[in-house]
């Protein structure tokens, strides 16, 4: 009987310790506990001067958050620059980003987690930095200097949502995107150099065929600058008629490094002109629209 007992004992220690484990939920962030400090709050508008932004996650044990993913966000969207230095919280619940601008003003920073603000933010004052009345999607240019011998001058420009320039290389890639000149602004050069550039302009998708000049072979432009190959002139044909060949500009190798290539095209119908052509902006086409609100 004792004997008996004994084992039952066990048997039941047994049962007890092998019961599951029930996993406790990671506590969830705290939203007014946590914290944002900035290094500086005063910066010149010059696109270096900068600052570092510190996100604190605090949980609601008010222990750090580790591995959360943190975004970065300006009142005044793509008129500041946000470089992510560490997008996720490290062992100390922190994620560290850099910010600069080129446009005067007071920028307010907010972090966002989990499609949620923290209560807190920071700002930074701007100055010293473009002044000019210039806005997305406008174009701009240097005064004139009177010398015919100089060609700076010449040069249009379109202001992108991302604060950069991009530069038209020639009147034939200006005119598929604008009619005329007549919207160009001038501005003062200091305020020129103010604004990086950011690239050249590429044709507007679907506007023209294109060919460099020591390649036989016939593209049309797509968005981004990619290059779909007419394998045939049946396909050319398809897209523009049967006087295809008067929509063709050639492009010189300088501006080869402009374009991407994509998959040749063996049949118009897989690539309808007016589906290329559904790209209006050159913001759009650089794919800079989507970045920002």
């Amino acid at each position: 009987m004792k004997w008996s007992l004994l084992l039952s004992t066990v048997l039941a220690s047994v049962v007890v310790s092998a019961s599951p484990l029930v996993a406790l939920a990671a506590p969830a962030v705290d939203f007014s506990a946590s914290k944002m400090s900035i290094d500086n709050t005063v910066l010149r508008a010059d696109g270096i001067d900068n600052a570092e932004i510190v996100v604190t996650l605090i949980d609601t044990n008010l222990g750090e958050v580790v591995g959360k993913t943190v975004t970065l966000m300006s009142n005044r969207g793509a008129m500041d620059e946000i470089k992510v230095e560490s997008g996720s919280t490290d062992l100390f619940g922190k994620a560290r980003f850099r910010v600069d601008s080129l446009k005067d003003g007071i920028a307010i920073y907010s972090a966002i987690v989990d499609n949620q603000s923290l209560q807190k933010n920071v700002s930074v004052t701007y100055s010293g930095g473009l002044v000019a009345d210039v806005h997305p999607g406008d174009l701009i240019k240097i005064p004139d200097d009177g010398n015919v011998l100089t060609l700076s001058d010449t040069a249009v420009y379109y202001y992108a949502t991302n604060g950069k320039r991009f530069v038209f290389p020639n009147e034939k890639v200006f005119f598929t995107w604008f009619p005329d000149f007549s919207k160009v602004k001038t501005i003062p050069i200091d305020q020129m150099g103010l604004i990086p550039i950011g690239g050249n302009v590429t044709y507007k998708p679907g506007s023209k065929l294109v060919k460099f000049q020591t390649d036989p072979k016939t593209y049309l432009v797509t968005k981004g600058g990619v290059l779909r190959w007419a394998q045939t002139e049946d396909v050319a044909r398809g897209w523009f008629g049967a006087n295809w060949n008067q929509h063709v500009d050639d492009i010189t190798e300088a501006f080869y490094v402009n374009y991407k290539f994509g998959q040749p095209v063996a049949n118009a119908l897989d690539l309808p002109v007016d589906i290329a052509q559904n790209v209006s902006t050159i913001d759009a086409d650089k794919g800079l629209t989507s970045l920002f609100p």
